[in-house]
């Protein structure tokens, strides 16, 4: 699999987006946000199936490219052997239980669908390098984190799950709807409360982690500075 840019990637977004918007169940209504469940059931064609997938839940969710045999866990935390039949999305219950996750099951979705986009536009490159084995592609906590790019498939479906979940347009749109402006200079829950309660309020109603559309409008352009992590970072830099 060759190492895409983030400029293709937005690219590949781009098309998947336009077959979302052109949907009966959208196409003559206004868009808001991105329904991932509509997303991969209907432009992909994919089925979308939830259990426990790890006793500690770091595991959220997993796809395969072909029929292949995985384990999970029953309601009772015993192992379970099910089948992956090559064009389902498997994603962690509990994410489907709480509501206040519904970010990161949302991504977790649309992360999983980007591995199988990718495996349709390059059947022959993706998901065949050295020491891959089984066709499965599971999607972690720490696959979320950031910092060195150590695997470029886990990198790339993250980056086209951001780009489909979370569109230039329809961000901008948002950030209209709840006063934002065109841009936030500083994102700081303590210096400046009210810009972030309607930031919060942004992500909640395009069905983002407050995380996951923070990195994203960072990286078009839309946040110039964003302490989520440790707000009083600010006054190290501002004395």
């Amino acid at each position: 699999m060759k190492h895409l840019s983030r400029l293709d990637i937005e690219a590949i977004a781009e098309k998947y987006i336009t077959a979302y918007m052109e949907l009966p169940e959208v196409q003559d209504m206004p868009v808001y946000r991105i329904e991932p469940e509509l997303f991969l059931e209907r432009v992909l064609g994919l089925k979308i199936d939830y259990a426990h997938l790890s006793y500690d839940g770091t595991l959220l969710g997993m796809t395969s490219f072909v029929e292949v045999m995985v384990d999970v866990m029953t309601a009772e935390f015993e192992e379970e052997h099910i089948l992956l039949d090559g064009s389902t999305v498997l994603v962690e219950s509990d994410l489907r239980d709480d509501n206040k996750r519904k970010g990161r099951r949302n991504f977790t979705l649309m992360h999983e669908g980007s591995h199988q986009i990718f495996k349709r536009l390059f059947p022959d490159e993706y998901g065949t390098a050295k020491g891959r084995g089984a066709p499965v592609r599971c999607y972690k906590v720490s696959s979320e984190n950031s910092g060195r790019i150590k695997d470029w498939e886990e990198w790339q479906a993250n980056a086209l799950a951001s780009a489909t979940l979370l569109p230039a347009n329809l961000i901008a749109k948002g950030m209209y709807l709840f006063g934002l402006g065109e841009k936030i200079d500083c994102l700081n829950k303590i210096y400046r409360p009210q810009e972030y309660e309607r930031f919060s309020a942004l992500a909640d109603f395009l069905g983002s982690s407050r995380k996951a559309l923070a990195i994203r409008m960072k990286q078009l352009g839309l946040v110039k500075k964003e302490y989520l992590d440790n707000p009083f970072d600010m006054i190290s830099i501002y004395k």
